[in-house]
């Protein structure tokens, strides 16, 4: 397949990427912190489990604890894009069987908190510097492949979902959560317009009159986001599939509302699980087109190219 990062300057861009990641605030459990730790957002994040929860497949230890049980040796995950690896630390202290998680990123020093807690508490996780674009995934091998907001960062897709796909054993599953808004930007222009109106009906106690505003991003961030799920859905089938968020993404991390749309505070909470439920409400009945996607899926078999092997 045809490398479109020569149609960049791909090595600003990747020396942009890992400057950003290498400065912004993490929390302690090794996720990104700052806005996206907002207890606003952390509450959505708590709705939509719920709703994940409703499912056999969103339980992803169990389902990897019985495919070890079918094999009978160390269940194989890769991880795409790891950053600071706090998924996957959380992912192997939940795990009661043998595993192998191998974290990737194209920022080595991302790795150096991870490295010390997987050794401090006896984890099988290994690292590898890996750039998304160029990866080769060794054939038939992980049981599961997970990738967490990361792939809006890819320009490769095409390329890098016919790596996961022939990368995964027979009865192996992609763990999607990804961003899958307007390229460059994310929220729709339309998205936007609506949260505002609904914003605009709240009193004004709550907001301060604010309202959403968002800007075009620069660099990878969100490069190709818009062609993320038509890609997936040709080289991949759904094994449970949630798309939500039309625009809470935005109202959960932005600190004007966040100290007042508090869910420890009842009358916030109030109206925090109110916008979630009209987000939920216009994603659900087609009005808005949702931002967010969390999903488990297995390779469409007829669509993997044999041509493309690992180096």
């Amino acid at each position: 397949m045809k490398d479109l990062t020569t149609n960049w300057d791909y090595a600003r861009l990747i020396e942009e990427e890992k400057d950003h990641y290498s400065k912004i605030e993490v929390t302690n459990e090794l996720t990104e912190g700052g806005r996206h730790a907002n207890s606003a957002w952390k509450h959505y994040w708590t709705r939509v489990a719920e709703e994940l929860h409703t499912s056999a497949f969103t339980d992803i230890p169990g389902n990897l604890d019985r495919q070890y049980n079918r094999h009978n040796r160390p269940v194989r995950i890769l991880s795409l894009g790891s950053g600071y690896c706090g998924h996957e630390l959380a992912l192997a202290q939940k795990l009661t069987c043998a595993y192998e998680i191998t974290c990737t990123d194209i920022n080595e020093s991302l790795f150096t908190e991870a490295r010390k807690r997987a050794q401090a508490d006896s984890l099988c996780l290994r690292f590898q510097l890996q750039d998304l674009n160029f990866i080769r995934i060794a054939p038939a091998y992980y049981d599961m492949i997970f990738a967490h907001a990361v792939l809006h960062h890819v320009i490769n897709l095409e390329t890098l979902f016919e790596q996961m796909a022939q990368g995964l054993t027979p009865d192996g599953i992609l763990n999607l959560v990804e961003v899958i808004g307007k390229n460059g930007r994310l929220l729709w222009e339309e998205n936007e317009r609506f949260a505002n109106l609904i914003l605009d009906a709240l009193p004004y106690d709550l907001t301060g009159g604010a309202k959403l505003h968002v800007s075009e991003t620069e660099g990878m961030e969100g490069v190709r986001q818009e062609e993320i799920l038509p890609i997936l859905r040709q080289r991949f089938e759904p094994l449970y599939e949630y798309t939500h968020g039309a625009f809470m993404r935005y109202v959960c991390t932005d600190e004007r509302f966040d100290r007042h749309l508090n869910p420890e505070d009842e009358l916030g909470r109030r109206y925090l699980d109110l916008l979630i439920d009209i987000d939920r409400s216009t994603v659900r009945n087609s009005i808005l087109r949702p931002l967010e996607i969390w999903g488990v899926y297995r390779p469409r078999a007829e669509k993997l190219n044999p041509s493309l092997k690992p180096v």
